[in-house]
């Protein structure tokens, strides 16, 4: 029995897979893990029907839809993103589509990273590059977000183009991504050279 206890601890200083894979009780990091991952699939469900329900409207609001438009062009003002009488549809199918995409990155992002804390261990490269990635994808979304903005403004008149708390929380995120990314790949670095003088 020791030796198969010696052995367990062996494999978790190793980053072998833990919890239930191996026989024993998630430990605190990875409950949170399961936590992030599920706050991801949530939140990419509600972003993919924010999404289609934006397409639905602007749909409906052209006229090409069997109802009535009258209600979805008073949901797209309401919400100032009412386009103009004459705008270009290839532009807003453009920022229809790289707004979904870069929504959707750094959730896809969070998700592999909640994945990767469960399975592997905290100080890790795979971690570390889960992090690098989510930060790359928060820069995107801020690069994208411009682009979809400077498209916006140019279809929807009632749109401005402006700075918001939104954008300096993102833009935090990212940094603080990098940050830990870092820390974890000199942790993984430490361990590497503390288990090549064992």
């Amino acid at each position: 029995m020791p030796v198969v206890a010696r052995i367990k601890q062996v494999g978790a200083v190793f980053g072998k897979p833990r919890g239930s894979e191996a026989g024993t009780h998630p430990t605190r990091i990875q409950r949170r893990a399961r936590d992030l991952m599920s706050f991801a699939s949530v939140f990419a469900f509600c972003t993919v029907a924010w999404w289609l329900l934006m397409a639905l409207l602007l749909w409906q609001a052209r006229g090409s839809g069997s109802s009535d438009p009258a209600l979805a062009q008073h949901l797209l003002e309401h919400w100032h993103l009412l386009p103009k009488t004459s705008y270009n549809v290839s532009m807003l199918a453009f920022a229809w589509v790289l707004g979904f995409a870069v929504a959707m990155a750094p959730i896809i992002c969070l998700r592999k990273l909640g994945k990767s804390l469960y399975t592997q261990a905290p100080l890790s490269f795979a971690v570390a590059r889960r992090f690098t990635w989510l930060g790359h994808a928060l820069v995107a979304n801020i690069v994208g977000g411009f682009t979809i903005g400077w498209v916006a403004a140019s279809q929807i008149a009632q749109y401005q183009l402006s700075f918001s708390l939104g954008f300096l929380g993102t833009l935090t995120a990212a940094i603080l991504a990098y940050v830990v990314a870092e820390m974890v790949r000199e942790g993984a670095r430490a361990a590497e050279e503390n288990r090549a003088f064992v």
